[in-house]
């Protein structure tokens, strides 16, 4: 910012003529003579116009023009700017009663100077006062944007050029007879305020984030003090502003509105320097101040609000104040914009309503924190049974992410969503210790860790596929023995227990295998259930055995000869009991074996296999055949069945409890239950996990 000090030199006719300041410590200045008032006779003051300065419609012409209008339109204040265009440039006089205004040469004036304005009284009034605009200030020269934003306005030497209107409006106020304020000569740390008669560029600096550029309360409240308005009252003005610029640490010379620190965290809190102006001509009260954080450079009511303050705003009011702004708990990371808007809520009908929103021209960034993980709860987990871990959380999720996820120290097969932190564990590995798996959140800003910490317990039992069995009549049964799936994650096996089986059968406890000291002959076979339990839960098996009858002394599924030669060795006649060994031939169980008993062993001769019936396998299909075809993997269905009405499934139980008809090999793929072929969910218990 160019620290350059504006001159004012007061051309006195008469000696006794002194520079006052008002009873404000922020107040205006101006001249009195013989302590009255020095001003314009009748409030008004016209300015006789360079051709060469400012040809008409100009820019230099159309600026000058519209800083008189600023100093015209002031509510309460009866003053008002004049003008006519000189045929041509004329020596400047400053004793001749014409108020020129006029470009000359940067070399005649004092350096840094960028513009000067000439003031002579006579006695009480105004005589002449003439104004002198260097024509290339400081090798830069001037720009007319008629709303110079913060680049412009505190970086003239930049290539930017100093503000045209900005100067002319406030040279214009020494003009009507104001002086700088500060004058000047206060002792440094002397409190003073923002206003366009600031001695030092860029005066008091443009309104608002429109970059308004209009005369602030202290220079309204001069006008008032110099030219007060008489007569009728004026109709009330309502015109609340929000200014852009504040003082800053050079006596006489604002900046822009600033806030400290320049970034901070989520939560933290900003100490934002505000300027609210009244500069209408009635008190307003409980006015709403509302702060904001934009995405962008305007501010406006859609964006992130922060938080109020409410203002008592009476007539020729302004303040000058910090407020502490708490940032929002959690929020994205990134680069924002902080303003504020006075009566953001239109509360107050005004006059204008462009100048009550202010920008802060830096940004203010948010900073990204490094990412802290909420704690992780503890699991228990079964051997072998897919994990999926839960989703874990960030503190601020907002601002902590984008996190890229991963595992210090994963075990064989453990991986982990990179983007959502979902760990998964296809086949846990059962162990006496808990797993402690360090799980990492990574940003732009660091990384941290979370402990997760994994226990692997023993699985409910599977019990692995038994074959379809054979019994003969009158032949004791040993079953086979049962095998668990995955004994190094389902042992040891506490039970062996006998679930469904004919009467008679039992259970080893501690083997699982089943007995049938004596078989009875069926045409159907019997379908037989075991359930192994361990410490955390049973898995149950079914198989199916077939005990031979009908005629089928040797067991071996058909009647033939070698059948009736065994019966004959049997036969005792009506009322001869039954000897040892002989049981199967008592066909009608009448105690006996005569020729009752043959005949029903003749029904069955053929010399040919007996059983027929359909064949049902995991997968679910069927074939019809005979029962030796009936393969270990299948499961027989009883003489006489046939596939078009046999039920190949059965009833799958997971163990949440929730059952659905499936083949038995898509169940034990999906690490479930198989409650038996045939079996129903509508007739089963499905047993869940403790």
């Amino acid at each position: 910012m160019t620290q350059v000090r504006r001159y004012l030199i007061a051309l006195l006719a008469l000696a006794g003529s002194a520079w006052l300041a008002s009873d404000r410590a922020d107040g205006f200045s101006y001249f009195q003579y013989g302590g009255v008032n020095v001003v314009w006779a009748g409030g008004q003051a016209t300015r006789c116009l360079s051709p060469t300065t400012f040809p008409e419609g100009s820019d230099p012409d159309l600026h000058v023009l519209a800083a008189m209008g600023l100093w015209n339109l002031v509510p309460s204040a009866d003053f008002e700017y004049f003008y006519f265009r000189l045929d041509q440039d004329y020596p400047i006089d400053h004793f001749d009663g014409y108020s020129d205004t006029v470009a000359v040469p940067t070399s005649s004036l004092d350096p840094g100077v960028l513009a000067v304005t000439y003031l002579v009284n006579d006695g009480a009034q105004w005589f002449d006062t003439d104004i002198l605009f260097s024509d290339l200030p400081e090798g830069v020269g001037w720009h007319f944007d008629p709303n110079p934003d913060c680049d412009m306005t505190t970086n003239p030497l930049g290539g930017n050029g100093f503000s045209f209107l900005l100067v002319a409006t406030h040279e214009l106020g020494h003009g009507l007879g104001l002086g700088d304020d500060p004058i000047g000569t206060e002792p440094p740390g002397t409190p003073w305020f923002i206003a366009t008669m600031n001695p030092r560029y860029p005066t008091g600096g443009p309104v608002g984030q429109n970059n308004i550029i209009e005369l602030h309360t202290d220079d309204r409240n001069g006008l008032r003090w110099l030219y007060p308005h008489s007569g009728p009252s004026e109709p009330p003005v309502v015109d609340l502003a929000n200014a852009g610029y504040t003082t800053g640490p050079i006596m006489g010379q604002v900046i822009p509105v600033y806030f400290d620190p320049p970034d901070a965290d989520p939560a933290a809190t900003v100490t934002a320097r505000s300027v609210i102006e009244n500069f209408g001509t009635t008190n307003e009260v409980y006015v709403r101040q509302g702060f904001y954080l934009s995405t962008d450079d305007v501010i406006g009511t859609d964006d992130l609000y922060l938080g109020e303050l409410r203002w008592d705003l009476a007539f020729e009011d302004a303040f000058e104040f910090d407020v502490d702004i708490d940032m929002p708990a959690d929020i994205a990371a990134g680069d924002y914009y902080l303003g504020s808007i006075l009566d953001d809520l239109d509360e107050v009908l005004e006059e204008y309503e462009d100048n009550n929103h202010a920008l802060y021209c830096q940004p203010l960034t948010i900073n990204r924190l490094v990412p802290v993980i909420n704690q992780l709860v503890q699991e228990i987990i079964p051997c072998e049974v897919p994990y999926t871990g839960p989703t874990p959380t960030v503190t601020h999720p907002l601002n902590m992410n984008p996190i890229t996820w991963s595992i210090d120290n994963p075990e064989p097969g453990m991986t982990i969503d990179p983007n959502s932190g979902v760990v998964s564990w296809p086949s846990p590995v059962r162990s006496e210790f808990q797993y402690v798996i360090y799980i990492r959140a990574t940003n732009s800003t660091g990384s941290s860790t979370q402990i997760l910490f994994l226990g692997v317990s023993e699985a409910p039992p599977q019990i692995a596929t038994i074959g379809n069995e054979q019994a003969a009549c009158g032949i004791p049964y040993t079953g086979p023995t049962p095998q668990i799936t995955s004994p190094d994650c389902m042992e040891p096996i506490i039970n062996w227990s006998l679930d469904v089986g004919p009467a008679g059968m039992t259970i080893d406890h501690d083997t699982g295998v089943v007995s049938w000291l004596d078989p009875v002959p069926s045409d159907q076979p019997y379908t037989i259930t075991i359930r192994a339990t361990n410490g955390v839960g049973n898995g149950m098996q079914t198989f199916t055995l077939h005990a031979s009858g009908n005629g089928d002394l040797d067991g071996d599924f058909d009647v033939d000869l070698d059948d009736y030669d065994l019966f004959d060795v049997c036969l005792t006649g009506p009322a001869g009991g039954v000897p040892d060994g002989c049981l199967c031939a008592d066909m009608d169980g009448d105690a006996d074996v005569d020729l009752a008993d043959f005949a029903d062993v003749a029904v069955g001769f053929s010399g040919e296999i007996l059983h027929v019936g359909a064949c049902c396998y995991s997968d679910a299909t069927c074939t019809d055949g005979p029962v030796e075809d009936c393969t270990t993997d299948g499961l027989y269905q009883g003489d006489g069945s046939t596939c078009a009405t046999a039920v190949c499934d059965g009833a799958c139980c997971f163990d949440t409890g929730f059952c659905t008809q499936w083949s038995q090999d898509n169940c034990a793929a999906a690490g479930a239950t198989y409650m038996g072929t045939g079996t129903d969910c509508g007739s089963v218990t499905c047993p869940t996990d403790p």
